[in-house]
């Protein structure tokens, strides 16, 4: 597989001219007055880039300006924001329980989805306040070379890593409480699995995504909180890393939403229009995330819909802080 910086050259210039999303004209007129947009995103950074680039050449007139910052950092930077009234952000997207805090704080203003019978069920909030502009998936990832220098076969299940042979073999993302949350919901024995898992000493790493870096960088044998896709683009690349989907795949959806208060809500609202348009959700599949909209291809080795799935769900605030602490005295997370 190519690498991303050089596939994402090829689909850019590849991408036809397709045709602007249309908004209302007032809302174009006032955009263009407006002049920029703010997007707090926790995309990968050359993904985040990319569209970005895209976006700023489809609407001249109109900057945009993307911030990565992690799921987990975004609700307490716009809350704080928009307690001091110096609300920064137009628009963001995050992982569903990080975006769900927002909605439920009523942080996030209503906006109408263009053409929602193009994306698959369970993709847009009833409410308006949010569309997912694309999903993820946790895996099961190991490093088979770590496994053949310790003896081990590759994991069946989630409850193999709970056997005793992968004491200190293990990485476990420290901030992972969409997959916790998922976990509990859909594996047998799940309370069980997740203690004898932690009984064997995993090493807290920072993300998802640093999960499966230090994997392939042989730092342990297996994590059960890498991302599909990343963990298939290192495969590919011809990285040591091999994965298991669970059954059901567990999928994570990246909702973005409008910010109360943004700066510049009109110029947000192009900006949300087109990343929901098959021009960006293209850019987006292409960079190995799965795409909502039943018009784009995917990765079928990520995620298969065929296959059977759960999306993970919107938590309340209450769900959301259990999750938090459930997890953290699970492994011994202070803080």
């Amino acid at each position: 597989m190519r690498p991303f910086a050089a596939l994402l050259t090829i689909v850019l210039a590849a991408l036809p001219a397709a045709a602007v999303p249309a908004v209302a004209p007032p809302v174009a007129a006032a955009a263009q007055t407006e002049g920029s947009v703010v997007w707090y995103s926790a995309l990968d950074a050359p993904i985040l880039a990319a569209v970005i680039q895209r976006f700023n050449a489809r609407h001249p007139g109109i900057v945009a300006q993307g911030l990565q910052i992690a799921s987990t950092r975004i609700p307490p930077r716009v809350m704080t924001e928009e307690s001091a009234g110096k609300v920064q952000a137009d628009v963001v997207s995050g992982d569903q329980l990080s975006i769900s805090q927002l909605a439920e704080s009523d942080l996030l203003q209503p906006f109408t989805v263009s053409d929602p019978e193009k994306f698959v069920k369970g993709s847009i909030d009833p409410k308006g306040r949010w569309a997912a502009v694309f999903s993820e998936t946790t895996v099961i990832a190991w490093n088979p070379q770590k496994l053949k220098a310790d003896g081990l076969r590759p994991p069946t299940s989630l409850a193999d890593l709970g056997n005793p042979e992968w004491r200190g073999k293990l990485g476990i993302d420290a901030a992972a409480f969409n997959w916790y949350q998922a976990v509990l919901l859909t594996q047998k024995n799940a309370a069980e699995t997740l203690k004898r898992i932690a009984a064997n000493q995993p090493l807290l790493t920072t993300s998802h995504s640093v999960s499966i870096t230090q994997l392939q960088n042989g730092e342990y044998d297996a994590t059960p909180t890498a991302y599909g896709y990343l963990a298939d683009q290192r495969r590919a690349a011809g990285q040591p890393i091999d994965f298991l989907n669970l059954t059901p795949n567990l999928v994570n959806l990246e909702p973005l939403g409008i910010v109360k208060g943004a700066p510049h809500p009109n110029a947000a609202r192009v900006l949300v229009d087109w990343l929901l348009h098959p021009e960006a959700q293209t850019i987006i599949a292409e960079s190995g995330h799965t795409s909502r909209r039943l018009d784009v291809a995917n990765n079928l080795r990520v995620f298969d819909p065929k296959k059977p799935s759960f999306v993970m769900p919107a938590p309340s605030r209450t769900e959301y802080n259990a999750l938090v602490s459930g997890y953290k005295a699970l492994f011994g997370i202070g803080g």
